[in-house]
C-alpha cells in the first residue's frame, strides 16, 4: 500500500476545490441550496406567521388555544421533519453528480497520468478527491442552512437552534457519504459509463428498492430459523439501517422524536407500533452513536475498496 502524505492529499483536495470554483460548479450549488433552503424556510415560517396573526387579536378561548397549538406544533423542528423528504433524495444525488467522475473522468481524459507524475501517490489522489469533492458538496449545504436559519425568529416562529444546526451537519454528512461512495466507484470503474451505471443503480437501491430488499431478507431469516418476533424485529431494523439514506432519515428523526420513535419511523403505521412494542427500548447497535458509525463505515469501506482496485489498475 502506498505511503500516505497528508500534504499531498491537501494539495489534491485544494486543486479539486479550486477547479470547482473555476468551473462555477460551487457557485451553482451554493445558489441552488441557498435559494432552496431559504425559500422553503420562508414559505413555511410565513404560513405559520399568518395563521398566528389570524388568531392573535381574538379573545375567544378556543382561538387562543388554537394559536398555542400552532406555536407548539409548527416549529423549526416541524419544518426539518418535512424537509427530510427532500434532502434524503437531493443531497445524495448531488454527491453522486459531483463525484462519480472524480477519477475515471481524469483517467479517460489522460490528466490522471499527469497528476500521478507529480509527487502524489494513488492513495493521496483518492483521499484528496474525497476531501475536495466533499467540500464542494458540504460547503453549499451548510451555507444554505446558515442563510435559512434567521428566517424563523424574524417571522416569529419557534426556532430550535441546536436541532437546526445538528440537522444541517447531518445533511452535509450524508452528502459526504455519497461523495465517498462515488469516488470509490470512480476509482474502481474502468469507464465513465460503468461508473454512471453503478452509482445510479446504488442510488435507486437506496432510495427506492431497499424496503423490498429488507423485507426479503427478514422473510428468508424467518423461514430458515427459529427466531422469535423480537429477534426478527431487530434483524429487520438492522437491515433497514444498513441503507445510508435510511440511516440519515432515522438519525435526523431522533432530533424531534427520540431514538425509539425515530428507529420505527422508517416503518410507520401499525407495523411501526408493533415493532415499537416488541422492541421496548433501543438496543445499543441502533442508538444514534451506532448510526453515526454506520455512516462512517459507508465513507471508509467504498473508498478502501475503490483504492485497492485503483492501485492495481493499469492506467
Amino acid at each position: 500500500m502506498s505511503q500516505l502524505d497528508l500534504d499531498s492529499v491537501e494539495a489534491v483536495a485544494k486543486k479539486d476545490f479550486q477547479d470547482a470554483i473555476r468551473s462555477r460548479a460551487l457557485l451553482v450549488l451554493t445558489t441552488v441550496f441557498v435559494v432552496f433552503f431559504a425559500a422553503s424556510a420562508f414559505f413555511f415560517a410565513d404560513q405559520v406567521s399568518q395563521q398566528l396573526d389570524a388568531v392573535a387579536n381574538s379573545s375567544n378561548a378556543s382561538q387562543a388555544q388554537a394559536a398555542q397549538q400552532i406555536r407548539e406544533g409548527l416549529t423549526s423542528d416541524a419544518f426539518l421533519d418535512a424537509l427530510t423528504q427532500v434532502t434524503r433524495l437531493l443531497i445524495p444525488l448531488t454527491g453522486i453528480v459531483v463525484a462519480y467522475a472524480a477519477l475515471v473522468g481524469e483517467r479517460e481524459s489522460g490528466t490522471l497520468k499527469l497528476l500521478l507524475a507529480l509527487p502524489h501517490s494513488r492513495l493521496d489522489v483518492v483521499l484528496g478527491k474525497v476531501a475536495g469533492r466533499s467540500a464542494v458538496v458540504a460547503a453549499p449545504v451548510l451555507l444554505g442552512f446558515l442563510v435559512a436559519a434567521p428566517v424563523f425568529p424574524i417571522l416569529g416562529v419557534t426556532f430550535n437552534a441546536v436541532n437546526f444546526a445538528l440537522f444541517a451537519l447531518a445533511t452535509a454528512f450524508i452528502g459526504v457519504v455519497f461523495v465517498a461512495l462515488s469516488v470509490g466507484v470512480s476509482a474502481a470503474a474502468p469507464t465513465s459509463r460503468r461508473a454512471v451505471i453503478t452509482v445510479v443503480g446504488l442510488y435507486a437501491l437506496f432510495t427506492l428498492l431497499w424496503g423490498q430488499f429488507a423485507n426479503a431478507i427478514v422473510r428468508e431469516v424467518s423461514n430458515n430459523t427459529d427466531l422469535g418476533n423480537t429477534a426478527l424485529v431487530k434483524v429487520f431494523l438492522v437491515v433497514k439501517h444498513l441503507n445510508p439514506v435510511a440511516t440519515y432519515q432515522s438519525l435526523v428523526a431522533s432530533l424531534g422524536q427520540g431514538e425509539l420513535a425515530a428507529r420505527v419511523s422508517l416503518v410507520g403505521g401499525l407495523q411501526g407500533q408493533f415493532i415499537a412494542q416488541q422492541l421496548g427500548e433501543v438496543p445499543i447497535y441502533l442508538t444514534d452513536g451506532a448510526l453515526v458509525v454506520y455512516l462512517l463505515l459507508w465513507i471508509a469501506v467504498p473508498v478502501v475498496l475503490g483504492y485497492l482496485t485503483f492501485q492495481r489498475a493499469d492506467l
